[in-house]
């Protein structure tokens, strides 16, 4: 990876979360499971720690209890999401040296690499039919959202613009995606269709606008903004009016995700010293810690199974 592409992978990383130190293994090959199967899983809540050292994939219910390491290797484990039937799991890790996308089963048994590319892929989100995933590469050097068949494995990219294209999320439809991009001099979040079409620009603020996730029901869009001095989450109607201000911390609170019915909002915060995970109401209220460890919570997504929050 040349010193532009580490340069620009670090200003992402940066932006996207808090950089954990880390090594690089090699892992065993294993073949790819590319069907799916309907979910019987309950729900619990997917996230990157480095509470034991290094960043790695954890599972936890979601009041937050029995959280379980599923990776545990040396390099770092980051952004992971679920498939759409809760079987499988798909992250980024850097242990073949450059950030690669990796999927495994729920438990984290099978652990297979799926992109191998000269430049950084990460920040993975899975359609919601099943069939591609949609990722953040540095391949063709800039920043750019691409998607790839699960069947084929061959990326195809979506987006072209000189600036920071990332953090890419499926409408629950699988016809758009929003994602974040600093074409117009700022961090902005921007629609597409989900062939790259119909870029549109939905935040057109001064401030930064970061980290978009649809609602279940397609209606809104949550994501982090700073734009009171200070990086808080916030939501907005999927057509871009209305933003509303959910959290008032005097720290930052960023990462938001959905619960799958639409009902809480995860979040990370560091108002209690270091990045930890948070739920809340889907009006802003009633906000509750999960995680309490000297480590990094971060990037926590709710499961598509069938059991939600109390």
């Amino acid at each position: 990876m040349n010193r532009l592409v580490v340069g620009r992978l670090a200003i992402i990383l940066s932006i996207i979360t808090i950089i954990f130190p880390g090594a690089c293994v090699q892992i065993q090959s294993v073949e790819p499971e590319v069907a799916l199967l309907p979910s019987k899983l309950p729900a619990r809540i997917v996230f990157s720690s480095d509470r034991d050292g290094n960043p790695e994939i954890y599972v936890m219910n979601t009041d937050g209890t029995n959280p379980t390491c599923l990776t545990n290797n040396p390099a770092n484990d980051w952004h992971p999401t679920w498939s759409p039937d809760g079987t499988k799991i798909v992250f980024d890790s850097d242990r073949d040296a450059d950030p690669e996308l990796y999927v495994m089963n729920a438990d984290g048994t099978r652990q297979t690499r799926l992109t191998h590319s000269l430049g950084g892929d990460f920040l993975p989100a899975w359609s919601p039919d099943g069939t591609s995933i949609a990722f953040t590469s540095e391949r063709d050097v800039n920043p750019e959202i691409y998607v790839m068949s699960i069947l084929q494995g061959t990326p195809t990219r979506l987006s072209y613009s000189p600036g920071l294209d990332f953090c890419p999320a499926w409408s629950p439809d699988g016809t758009r995606i929003a994602f974040t991009s600093d074409r117009d001099g700022n961090l902005e979040i921007y629609v597409m269709n989900a062939d790259g079409s119909r870029q549109t620009n939905l935040t057109n603020f001064s401030g930064s606008d970061s980290r978009p996730a649809w609602s279940p029901d397609g209606n809104r869009i949550v994501f982090a903004s700073i734009r009171n001095g200070k990086e808080q989450i916030y939501v907005m109607n999927a057509d871009g009016s209305n933003p509303t201000r959910l959290t008032d911390s005097p720290a930052l609170d960023f990462y938001p995700a959905w619960s799958v019915d639409g009902s809480k909002i995860l979040f990370v915060s560091t108002r209690d010293g270091n990045p930890e995970i948070y739920i809340m109401d889907a009006d802003g209220s009633n906000e509750t810690r999960l995680t309490n460890d000297p480590g990094h919570d971060e990037h926590p997504v709710w499961s598509p199974g069938s059991a939600e929050a109390s």
